[in-house]
């Protein structure tokens, strides 16, 4: 065969292998499609049936498949949107070559998002918004999916950042991952996607600055990054951003002025700026921005006037200033904005008067002046406002009368007028609002009667006309309104009865009716109808008869005080049975018999006040079991017996008061362990013994009176701060320089309530035998005769001291010096002060060596740690020492000295009064976290952080913590925070051996992922282990709780995050947190925080400097100014 019928032939075999090849290969990807839509449809659950034509059988019709677009016989796209479909999206997607749009959104799929979609190199449009999709954006979908132009992930529960690949995807115009755990700076590449239109990263984790390159995005007509971390300025980073119409920034820590720029956006049409700390005055360029629909600048530092060129917006329908610092007057131009639906202007430090002019805002549905300074009257002509539904005016001077013409507001569901000086009568055209919901007119100076057309309003919900001077009768009608949840009455001059007609009210949370004239009995069976009743508080009135026993059993009373009436008969059992009580005030009647034992279910009660009646019996021991109680007041009674023991474990109170009745016995020993005891009375009783040497860690102790009683011995060295009258009446009391020899009171003082009289202003004075003798009496005689009784009782007293302890332990020599840095010690006087190093002084065992609590002879009391004996060199010992003694910060303990001598290493601190965190938290089944609110919990976590963020840039050499936990977070006598046990990793003999267990004692938890598994001491594992300490502050769960379903504190908090179940996260001390306040969201602030900071990866984690910007940014208030005596803005001399 020639060479050229060869090639001839070849040609034609290639041809038609070609062909072959091309056909099968066609058959081979719609077979490969159809096996990939079979192996997503086994791991899909699907609850509605919609994938129920997805079979085997059915494969020669599959691109009729529910949800399936095919295209040149291969699938193009993949649409099931609010499906039901639960499972995980399987990895096989991948195989759909062809893909172009994939739409998963509003389902409930979870797993992560599958890295194979990378594989979908034509892939243009990626919907999997609101899903339950977990772990992070795959880096392989954003380098290589180039022809995607929309990425919708948001409402997921993605976390870590976003990849920076993400500036490969040139050809996207929308992102959205809004409402994940995402976190991590905003990617400086995205400046590279300059086809974007749409940016939505609201909700997220992302902090640091905005990036300039936001500004490089030319296309860019929605910006949303509201609800992050965000702090600096706004600068000029979207200056040539012109095409903007929607500006969101609201809800992150951005600070500085808002640019006039803003106002040469012409096309913009909201702009959202709350809630950040902008400051400086509203700019009148934003004017000339003259398609605003919504502007909000609420809840920053902005200051000065309220421009009147806003009034030129006429498309404005939103305008929010509130909560500002702004003054003056409200500008009339407002008046203008005839298209304007909301004004929000409450919170601010406007003056003059309401303007009668805004009645030309006819489609006006909301108007908030409120809580400002606002004088004069209020305009009849806000009548005319027929679209009013919200109108806000409360906490102003406003006075005259309350207009007849709001009546004419027909559409009207919410009406404040509180806190003003209104006069004259509730008008009756109020009962034509028939929608009206709340009406709050508390705290002004109405008069006249409650009027009984208020019945008609049938929405009521809330109706409050406290703190007037209203009188008559409580209106029967008011029972017409049964969707009333809130009913107060309180301060007026109401007489009568408490209508029977109330009983209608099933829906009725809270009834107050304080300080009035009412009588009579409460009505049997109220409590019962009204079976979602919290609070029923009707004291300072003239109610008599016995206390209905169907207020007991009550699934949700909290608060119930009939205190001050004149009820009898005895305390009913069953109030023992309402388990959400957690105040229960019946004190200034008359009530008989005993305290019920049953009173001691009530595990969440907080307050028992049964004073000042004539009750009778024991104290009941079973109170113990109200372990939440921090106020108890059973004084002016006639109880008699012990004083139970078992009332020194109530390690939540804080006022003890069980005067004038007649109690016998000694004060029991346990009432050491009532740490947070601050209001101790025990006088006018039968008292007797010594004085419990216990009392003595009654650090917080601020008022005590034990007068009148038969005390007897010395008088505890912690309690001589408190002046003489504190235990007059107790002739047998002595001081340590001997006996005082304390008269009798009078009656006048027997009867006196503990006061701020009985705290001590200084160092207790002295009293010696001849000056009481003269204070005593003034007959020479008698002086003569009380002297010889006072020798003979100093040498009874002398007796009665208890023997010095003998040493046990060999020590070095007692003469050794001990070095201070600033006054000197020898180590004799650490002996004497520690009882020889004695057990009874140990206050922890930790593996860097026990710590002892050392009392010296002036009363100075510091703290001495003992290392492990011969542990480190001598020479290096003193030299790392002398270094961490020129460590100084407020919230760092404060190493005052050492000593070293033989293998004896001793470190000397000063002594923290008020304990640690942990025991703050958690001791005595977390008796002491309910201590703690909000603002307490922030000032702490603020410390540590200052503290730590000291160690780690402030320190030369800078100090890696390595041990970061509760524990070692001590508080001094003001509750100031201080961090300890820096620095021990120094004094370890031998490295930590990485193959073994690296974990300190008690850190179980708090560890960082890379230390557990290499035992490296990082800047980012203290950062990784304050995240975690703060997490246990704000939430009160131990990390160590966390042991079951590989699931630890981190992962528990974003879940209950991701799922909505925000109230699991509180601490139960913190359950009371308006979801409405800022404190609601300060909290969930700090917890992002938080999570920040436990961030897996150790890039991803801020540094301390940054957590503390971020948590200043939590709150706003005194406590967040900074001062020149800040030590956090010194160098260390270290």
């Amino acid at each position: 065969m020639r060479p050229s019928q060869f090639s001839a032939l070849g040609l034609a075999l290639f041809l038609i292998g070609s062909v072959f090849v091309c056909t099968g290969g066609q058959l081979q990807s719609i077979e490969t499609d159809l096996s990939a839509l079979l192996k997503i449809r086994e791991v899909l659950i699907d609850t509605r049936g919609v994938l129920n034509d997805w079979t085997i059988g059915n494969r020669a019709i599959i691109c009729t498949w529910r949800g399936v677009i095919c295209k040149n016989a291969r699938i193009y796209e993949l649409r099931l949107p609010g499906a039901g479909l639960k499972g995980h999206i399987a990895d096989v997607i991948g195989y759909l070559g062809e893909l172009r749009k994939l739409n998963l959104h509003s389902n409930s799929l979870t797993g992560s998002i599958p890295a194979s979609l990378s594989n979908c190199r034509f892939l243009s449009d990626l919907d999997l918004f609101q899903n339950e999709l977990s772990g992070t954006i795959p880096t392989d979908l954003v380098a290589r999916l180039q022809a995607l132009e929309t990425l919708n992930l948001a409402r997921n529960k993605l976390s870590g950042r976003i990849p920076l690949e993400i500036g490969k995807l040139i050809n996207l115009r929308v992102l959205d991952v809004a409402d994940n755990l995402l976190s991590g700076g905003i990617p400086e590449g995205i400046s590279n996607c300059q086809k974007l239109s749409i940016l939505n990263l609201q909700g997220n984790l992302f902090y640091g600055n905005l990036p300039a390159e936001l500004g490089s995005l030319p296309g860019l007509t929605s910006l949303d990054l509201s609800g992050n971390l965000l702090f600096g300025d706004i600068s000029l980073q979207l200056r040539n951003c012109t095409y903007l119409q929607v500006i969101n920034l609201g809800r992150n820590r951005l600070s500085g002025n808002i640019p006039q720029y803003f106002g040469s956006l012409i096309r913009l049409r909201t702009l959202r700026l709350e809630e950040n700390k902008l400051i400086g005055t509203v700019p009148d360029q934003l004017a000339n921005a003259t398609l605003l629909e919504y502007l909000s600048l609420g809840a920053n530092n902005l200051s000065g006037p309220i421009p009147a060129t806003l009034g030129n917006l006429t498309w404005l329908r939103t305008l929010n200033l509130s909560h500002n610092s702004l003054s003056g007057s409200i500008p009339l131009e407002l008046s203008r904005l005839s298209n304007l639906v909301v004004l929000l202007v409450n919170n601010n430090r406007l003056t003059s008067s309401v303007p009668s002019s805004f009645s030309q805002l006819t489609a006006l549905q909301a108007l908030s002046l409120a809580s400002n300074n606002l004088s004069g009257p209020i305009p009849q002509s806000l009548g005319e406002i027929s679209n009013l539904e919200w109108l806000s005016l409360g906490s102003n001077n406003l006075s005259g009368t309350i207009p007849t013409e709001i009546g004419f507001l027909h559409r009207l569901t919410f009406l404040s007028l509180s806190f003003n000086k209104l006069v004259g009568e509730i008008p009756y055209s109020l009962s034509w609002c028939y929608p009206l919901k709340t009406l709050e007119l508390e705290e002004n100076a109405l008069s006249g009667s409650i009027p009984p057309s208020l019945g008609s309003l049938l929405h009521l919900q809330v109706l409050d006309v406290s703190g007037n001077n209203l009188s008559g009768l409580l209106p029967p009608e008011l029972g017409n309104c049964v969707e009333l949840i809130r009913l107060d009455v309180s301060g007026q001059n109401l007489f009568g009865s408490i209508p029977l007609e109330y009983f209608a009210l099933y829906k009725l949370e809270s009834f107050s009716a304080d300080y009035n004239s009412l009588a009579g009995p409460i009505p049997t069976g109220f409590a019962a109808s009204c079976g979602v009743l919290e609070v029923f508080s009707v004291k300072g009135n003239n109610l008599n008869g016995s206390i209905p026993p169907d207020l007991g059993a009550h699934p949700h009373l909290s608060v119930l005080d009939l205190s001050h009436n004149s009820m009898s008969g005895n305390i009913p059992s069953a109030l023992g049975r309402d388990f959400s009580l957690m105040v229960l005030s019946l004190s200034n009647n008359q009530l008989t018999g005993p305290v019920p034992e049953e009173l001691g279910d009530l595990f969440n009660l907080k307050e028992l006040d049964l004073g000042l009646n004539q009750l009778s019996g024991g104290i009941p021991s079973k109170l113990v079991r109200c372990s939440n109680l921090s106020s108890l007041d059973i004084h002016g009674n006639k109880l008699s017996g012990d004083i139970p023991s078992e009332i020194g474990e109530l390690q939540h109170l804080r006022i003890l008061w069980l005067q004038n009745n007649t109690l016998q016995g000694s004060i029991p020993s346990t009432f050491g362990g009532l740490t947070l005891l601050q209001n101790l009375n025990l006088s006018d009783n039968k008292l007797s013994g010594t004085l419990p040497l216990s009392l003595d860690d009654l650090n917080n102790l601020q008022s005590l009176d034990l007068s009148n009683n038969n005390f007897q011995g010395s008088i505890p060295q912690a309690l001589l701060k408190f002046n003489v009258t504190s235990f007059i009446g107790n002739p047998l009391l002595c001081t340590k320089a001997g006996c005082t020899g304390l008269p009798a009171s009078s009656p006048q003082q027997s009867q006196q309530q503990p006061s701020a009289n009985s705290t001590a202003t200084g160092e207790r004075r002295r009293w010696c035998p001849r000056e009481i003798v003269g204070f005593s009496i003034g007959g020479g005689v008698l002086g003569l005769i009380l002297l010889s009784l006072l020798c003979c009782l100093g040498i009874t007293c002398h007796a009665l001291r208890k023997p010095e302890e003998t040493c046990v332990n060999a020590l070095p020599s007692t003469d050794a010096q001990v070095v201070m840095f600033s006054e000197p010690l020898t180590f004799a006087h650490i002996q004497e002060a520690t009882g020889q190093f004695d057990e009874d002084h140990v206050l922890s065992r930790t593996r860097h060596g026990i710590v002892f609590k050392a009392i010296l002879k002036d009363g100075t009391v510091l703290s001495v740690r003992r290392l492990p004996d011969g542990q480190i060199e001598e020479n290096l010992f003193r030299a790392e020492t002398e270094m961490l003694g020129k460590v100084r910060h407020q919230n760092l303990t404060i190493l005052r000295g050492y000593y070293v001598h033989g293998d004896v290493r001793l470190l000397i601190y000063d002594y923290m009064p008020n304990g640690s965190l942990a025991s703050l938290l958690h001791e005595a089944s977390q008796q002491d976290g309910h201590a703690l609110n909000w603002p307490m919990r922030h000032l702490i976590a603020l410390g540590v952080a200052r503290g730590l963020s000291f160690l780690h840039t402030q320190c030369d050499p800078p100090i890696i913590h390595g041990d970061v936990k509760p524990n070692n977070v001590q508080f001094d006598a003001d509750f100031e925070a201080h961090l300890s046990d820096f620095g021990l990793e120094r004094f370890t003999a031998t490295p930590t051996d990485p193959s073994s267990s690296s974990i300190p004692a008690g850190s179980v938890g708090c560890v960082s992922p890379e230390t557990g598994n290499s035992g490296q001491l990082t800047r980012e594992a203290d950062v990784y282990s304050f995240g975690i300490v703060l997490l246990e502050l704000l939430t009160g769960r131990r990390p160590a709780m966390f042991t079951t379903h590989d699931e630890d504190i981190v992962k528990w908090v974003k879940r209950m995050l991701q799922t909505g179940q925000i109230t699991e996260l509180f601490d139960p001390s913190l359950l009371d947190l308006d979801p409405e306040s800022s404190e609601w969201e300060e909290f969930l602030l700090a917890v992002k925080v938080a999570l920040l900071c436990t961030a897996p990866d150790p890039v991803d984690r801020p540094s301390m400097s940054e957590v503390i910007f971020m948590l200043e940014g939590c709150r706003v208030g005194p406590e967040m100014l900074t001062s020149s005596s800040d030590p956090t803005s010194h160098p260390s001399p270290m």
